[in-house]
This record gives structure tokens, sequence and C-alpha cells, in this order.
């Protein structure tokens, strides 16, 4: 391995997956994190595309990886760890800092999902890491006293986010694969003494359905976090509820920033929807189409601005300069987002969507997002997504799929006029469908990709 060659680590939460990627870039090399159950097709497009030198998999994905490796140029090798660590175990801490880089090199390459088009490499140096890793430790307050629980895939921003946080600070790190198992979950909460736990409203859901919970003592808990959705307030509501102990921060990032913003707990009574402001070391602002600053209490496209930011997109420089501009300071970049966020008079800033998932009705755009807060205010519903689908006369119809809370009833018809007393008649979903489940990624986010069925 040499400096500045790319390494794919394909493993799941373990003790081995984090001393390999520490080992990655102890050398010089440049990480490329892969789900620890990708296809052979997803795994060969992300050691072509970053023309990685080696692939890092546990031993029963050898054969995989050997024959992924036998069809790519150049072969890369294929190296095989062959007893994983169970992910209760506890890793020393390495220190962050890998002396072989220069800070502004590529450090890690992290695909986004690939909804619109294949995944873009996401390429950050140690100086953006380090930034997005500083400002996070400092709004949590991090201590060596945290005993931080992962239980979010390392291949995505917020997963890795919370081991590079927990070491860099000294903290304790307890490794868990997915959170299939909400109990287990909460188990582990208790057995360890978590202090933090970083999660997504899919999460969140599930232990807010757990019944005996409160047989557990859970008041090791100093803070949750959740992002990659936003948290409906009526389940903030219930997690606050369910977990006392822990003060619960809103966050909004990008893989291409890892983080942009946060609420800080003591505003969620004033603020439920918001994700707050800007982060230490970030600037935020919302641009209209013409590119033109816009003042407090409007609604346009999220800037950033700030050290955190990427250095762009892996062999993809025309996808680079449609979002990437240069800020006129040393080691900053200016990021556009894509996501469409209103501001209140104070300056707290409020997502209203993806600029893709914006449902054109009729020439009216519709937010997703405002139809799927309306939902959760029902206790019936435990999640829901609004998606648009094509419509011959419409252009796009809004459909909503819902998944109930266990035990509950609920008609489409009660649902129908629940909704038509929050929302315009516009903003009604023309399909209310109720679902066993929503479509998740592998990082357990809800998916908008409409299956057609």
């Amino acid at each position: 391995m040499q400096i500045g060659d790319r390494v794919v680590v394909c493993l799941p939460n373990s003790t081995d997956a984090i001393t390999s990627l520490y080992g990655v870039w102890l050398a010089g090399a440049c990480l490329v994190m892969a789900d620890a159950d990708s296809t052979s097709e997803s795994l060969a497009y992300r050691v072509a595309h970053s023309g990685a030198t080696a692939i890092i998999v546990p031993e029963a994905r050898r054969a995989q990886a050997q024959v992924v490796a036998a069809g790519l140029a150049g072969t890369p090798a294929v190296v095989v760890i062959d007893d994983l660590a169970r992910p209760s175990d506890k890793p020393q801490t390495p220190s962050y800092s890998a002396s072989s880089f220069d800070p502004d090199d590529p450090a890690a390459i992290i695909y986004t999902s690939g909804s619109v088009g294949p995944p873009k490499g996401v390429t950050h140096s140690q100086r953006s890491i380090s930034a997005v890793v500083s400002s996070v430790a400092e709004y949590l307050r991090h201590t060596p006293d945290d005993v931080v629980l992962c239980v979010l895939e390392l291949a995505f921003g917020y997963g890795l986010l919370q081991v590079l946080v927990t070491f860099e600070t000294g903290g304790r790190l307890v490794l868990k694969r997915g959170f299939g198992l909400p109990f287990d979950v909460v188990s582990v909460i208790e057995s360890e003494r978590v202090t933090g736990l970083a999660g997504v409203p899919t999460l969140f859901a599930l232990l807010c359905e757990l019944r005996d919970i409160g047989a557990l003592d859970l008041s090791s808990l100093r803070y949750l976090t959740n992002a990659g959705a936003a948290l409906p307030p009526p389940l903030s509501a219930r997690v606050r509820s369910m977990l006392p102990s822990a003060k619960l921060f809103l966050m909004h990032g990008q893989t291409e920033c890892f983080r942009t913003s946060y609420l800080p707990p003591q505003e969620l009574d004033t603020r439920p929807i918001s994700v707050g402001r800007g982060m230490p070391g970030v600037e935020l602002w919302l641009e209209d189409e013409h590119g033109n600053v816009l003042p407090n209490g409007s609604q346009g496209e999220l800037v950033v601005r700030g050290e955190n930011v990427m250095l762009g997109y892996w062999n993809n420089s025309e996808a680079t300069a449609q979002v990437l501009a240069s800020s006129g300071y040393p080691h900053q970049r200016v990021l556009h987002t894509r996501d469409l966020f209103r501001t209140d008079d104070d300056g707290f800033f409020y997502f209203v969507s993806r600029t893709d998932d914006i449902i054109k009705v009729q020439g009216k755009k519709v937010a997703p997002n405002e139809i799927e807060n309306r939902l959760a205010e029902r206790a019936e519903i435990a999640q829901s997504r609004v998606i648009g689908v094509p419509h011959d006369v419409l252009g796009q119809a809004i459909r909503a799929e819902v998944v109930l809370r266990p035990g509950c009833a609920l008609t489409e018809s009660e649902l129908r006029r629940f909704l038509r007393q929050g929302l315009e008649p516009y903003k009604v979903p023309q399909t209310i469908v109720f679902v066993d489940e929503l479509p998740k990624s592998a990082s357990g986010k809800v998916l908008r990709t409409f299956s057609g069925n």
C-alpha cells in the first residue's frame, strides 16, 4: 500500500472495521467504506470507480471479493480478516491524526445512495473531517467519560462520525450491527451505561413501541441525536418522555459536508421542527434561484461555507462544479446543498424538502415533509412517507404510504378527513395506502423512490 492509494473496507460494525479504517489512514491511504451487505455489483462499482488497490473483507466474503477483483482492471488485492470481533468488544482508543497525510489530500470517499443516477463518491480531506469532528464534539460536549453506542453502518457519514468523535475525545465506543431488534439496543444501553446514541426516525419509532422499556435503567443516557430525516414532533415528544434523562439534538447534514446545523435541546419546545442554526465553524444562508441571499423569514436553497465541506465528487468534475464553489477563505468551500429550507425571524432553519423530492401537482409545489408531519399527529401512525407518482392529468399525484402502530386501526376515509382539516385541498394525497413497512436504505433512511406497486 502506498500513500494516496484507495482501499475499500467492506466489514460490519466490529473492532476489525475500526482497526482497518485507522490502519488505512496511518498508511497514508484513502479510505473507501462499503456497506457490509454490499452486492457484488455495488462493491465492484466502488472499487472500480475509486480505483482502489485493495479490498478488506471478512472470511465469509472472500470468494465474492475475489470474483469482483478478478473482473476489474489492475486486479486489486483482497485482504481477508479471519476472525471478526464481536460488536460488543471495545476497541482501544486510537489517535485520529494520520501523520502520513497532507491535511488537504483525499482521506475518505463516501458514496451517496445513488437515488438519482449512479452513486457519487463524496471526497473528504483530513482537514474537513477534523473540522466536523471538532465541531460536533464541541456542541455535544463530549468528554472521555462518554460511552457511545453505534448502531449505524460505518459506511455512512453519520455512523462514521460517531466513531471519530468518540475516539477524538477519548470516550468509549460500543458497536452493534444494526437496530433490527430494538430491545437489544436498550439492553445494551443499560448494561454498558451508554451516554450517547445517534439515531434516525426509524430507530426512534421502533424504540417507542417497546412495552417493557420502563423496567430498564436507562438513566445513563446523556444525549440523543437525530439526522438523516426529520423527526416528527409527536415522535420527538414520545422519545423525550420515554428517555427523560437524555437531551435530544435535532440536526441536519449531508454527506457532502457531514453536518450543517443542530438545534440546542432547550429550543425544542418553542421550535420543535427546526434543525437549529449553523454548528461551530460553519456559516449557513439561503439563496433564491438567481443566487441572491435571502433575509430571515424566507425560503430558498441552503448554502454552506466552512472547512467541513467536501473536496468534491471523485472523478466527477462536472457534478462537482454544479454544487461547489470557492469561498475566498483558505481551506473553506461553498456548498449548494439543493435542500430547500426556510428561516424564521430569529435565523433558525427549517427543512422543507430535497429539491428532487418536491411534488408538482397541477403546477403547484408540494413538500412531502409537510404532509408527513401532519400524518405524524395521528397517534395510530408509526411511520409514513409521501411521494409523487406519475399522473396523466395532474402531472404528479401525491401518494401517502402509512404504517400503523401495533394494535391500532384507522380507515382511509378517517385519515383523509383528518388531512383535509389541516392541509390545503391540493396537498391532500390522491392515494393513501396502508403498508406493513416502508422501503429503507441500509442506513435506515426511508427511500423516496417509487417501485410502481
